[in-house]
């Protein structure tokens, strides 16, 4: 996949799950011939490209057209990590297969999830927008339903359910793939052994690390 065999980390996830934190500490600790990224260039047309794929059919070809060059430019820089949710659903099968990629698909409990992200369109007028107007941000999320549904809870922890199902299926054959809970990131050393595994690299992170939130909303 890249001639000069860096590896990628990608955290696969539905968002709201400490991703850009995630993001943020491993650019502290790692070395620099590290590329990190919490987003991509193309995360926001990914994301609706990704939905839309999710409901009418997958093409490798479009994965590949909106993703490979991206990512293949930061692997270029050295080994790269992608916490970023919304491109999770575009990743090329030639990435996922590849054994110098590993994917940690990072789930959160069902209803905190739809709490936080249901927050987030509350305090966030960006998220507002994108989430009453904007077709295919969510899969199966119509428009003004947001504002309109009173069950938009249960509408939002149905959403975690099929995207998390839908990552399984697709990401589980990664020969480095693993599946983990967001609780699990602050009451262990999960991700350090993630980082030890796959890249030979120690870090150490405190649990005041973790206490730092990038996002007020969660």
């Amino acid at each position: 996949m890249n001639e000069t065999q860096h590896k990628i980390l990608l955290f696969v996830s539905t968002g709201r799950c400490a991703t850009k934190r995630i993001a943020e500490i491993l650019r502290e600790k790692l070395p620099q011939d590290f590329v990190v990224k919490h987003q991509m260039p193309i995360s926001p047309v990914a994301n609706i490209i990704g939905n839309v794929m999710l409901r009418f059919g997958a093409s490798e070809r479009i994965k590949r057209l909106i993703y490979q060059p991206i990512v293949d430019r930061y692997a270029a820089q050295g080994h790269f990590i992608c916490t970023d949710p919304l491109t999770a659903m575009v990743i090329p099968a030639g990435v996922i297969q590849s054994r110098d990629t590993a994917v940690v698909h990072l789930v959160r409990e069902r209803e905190s999830f739809a709490h936080s992200f249901f927050r987030l369109t509350r305090l966030r007028p960006q998220s507002w927008f994108a989430h009453n107007l904007i077709p295919f941000w969510q899969p199966g999320l119509y428009p003004f339903e947001n504002s309109l549904n009173k069950n938009i809870l249960q509408k939002y922890a149905g959403i975690a359910d099929l995207k998390n199902e839908w990552f399984f299926k697709q990401y589980s054959i990664n020969p480095h793939y693993r599946r983990i809970t967001m609780d699990s990131l602050f009451h262990s050393a999960i991700l350090e052994d993630i980082i030890q595994d796959f890249f030979n690299v120690r870090i150490t992170i405190n649990q005041s690390d973790w206490a730092v939130k990038a996002n007020q909303t969660q």
